[in-house]
C-alpha cells in the first residue's frame, strides 16, 4: 500500500522514533503532521523534513489541544503516538503528582489521540500506540511507568474491536538509541550502549529507523490489528 496522498499524524514526531517515522512516511509521499512539546525541536524537525510538513506544538496529555489538532484536519489516514513520560527511580513516590505524568502522557495521551482521530478516519485507517518491553519485564523503581505500558497494550486490543474496521496496534520497542537516552544517561551513554549491544542477540542496540520501519508496516498492512509488535533485538529472550 502506498502512502501517497495520505495524511499521517505523528504525535511526538519532533525527534527520535517519531521523527524517523515521519521521515519514512514522507519518502512515500504522505502528507505528514508532527507534534511535540518543544518548539525548538519542532523547528529543527521541520528544517530537516522540509516545508511541506505541518508542525504543531502540543503536549499529548492536553485533551483540548489534541481535539483542536484533529478538528482542523479534513481527514486522517494513520496516527502514531510516541509520547511517554519517564519516571525511573521514583517507585511509589511520596508525592503522587510525580507519578501521574507516566499515565497521563502515555495512556491518556493515547486515549485522546484515538478519541479525536477516529472520527476523521475511514476504512483502512490505523492507529498505532507505543508501549515498551517494561510491559513484559517490569522496571525496578518504575512501577507506574511500567503499568502505563501494560495499560496501553490492553487498551489497544479492546479498541481494535470498538473502532473496527479502523485498525489499532501497539509497537513495543526495547532499548533504542534516541536523544532521550542521552538525556537520561549523560556521560554514561556510550558505556551503557556498548554493554547492552554486547548482550543482545543482534549485537547492537536499536536505531529509531528500526522502529519506524515496523510502525510503517503496521500502517500499511490492512490485515493486522489488535497486536503488540516487539522490536527489541531479542532482549526479552535474555
Amino acid at each position: 500500500m502506498s502512502f501517497a496522498g495520505m495524511t499521517v499524524v505523528v504525535l511526538g514526531g519532533s525527534s527520535g522514533i517519531g521523527l524517523a517515522t515521519a521521515r519514512g512516511a514522507l519518502t512515500e509521499e504522505a502528507r505528514v503532521v508532527i507534534t511535540g512539546r518543544s518548539q525548538h525541536r519542532l523547528d529543527a524537525a521541520k528544517r530537516e523534513l522540509g516545508p511541506d510538513v505541518v508542525a504543531v506544538p502540543l503536549d499529548a496529555a492536553d485533551e483540548a489541544g489534541t481535539r483542536t489538532l484533529f478538528e482542523r484536519l479534513e481527514h486522517v489516514d494513520h496516527v502514531f503516538i510516541t509520547a511517554g513520560a519517564i519516571s525511573f527511580g521514583r517507585g511509589l513516590a511520596p508525592e503522587t503528582t510525580a507519578l501521574r505524568p507516566a499515565l497521563e502522557t502515555r495512556f491518556w495521551g493515547a486515549v485522546y489521540a484515538a478519541k479525536y482521530a477516529a472520527p476523521k478516519m475511514k476504512r483502512g485507517g490505523s492507529i498505532t500506540l507505543m508501549s515498551g518491553t517494561a510491559a513484559v519485564r517490569p522496571l525496578p523503581g518504575a512501577s507506574v511507568a511500567t503499568a502505563s505500558c501494560g495499560a496501553v497494550e490492553a487498551f489497544a486490543r479492546a479498541l481494535a474491536l470498538d473502532l473496527a474496521p479502523i485498525r489499532v496496534n501497539v509497537i513495543q520497542p526495547g532499548l533504542i538509541d534516541t536523544p532521550l537516552i542521552g538525556e537520561l544517561m549523560g556521560d554514561r551513554r556510550e558505556a551503557m550502549i556498548a554493554q547492552e549491544a554486547a548482550r543482545l542477540p543482534v549485537g547492537r542496540v536499536g536505531k529509531p529507523e528500526d522502529v519506524a520501519d515496523a510502525v510503517l508496516f503496521l500502517m500499511r498492512n490492512g490485515y493486522v490489528t489488535g497486536i503488540t509488535l516487539t522490536i527489541d533485538g531479542g532482549r526479552l529472550l535474555l
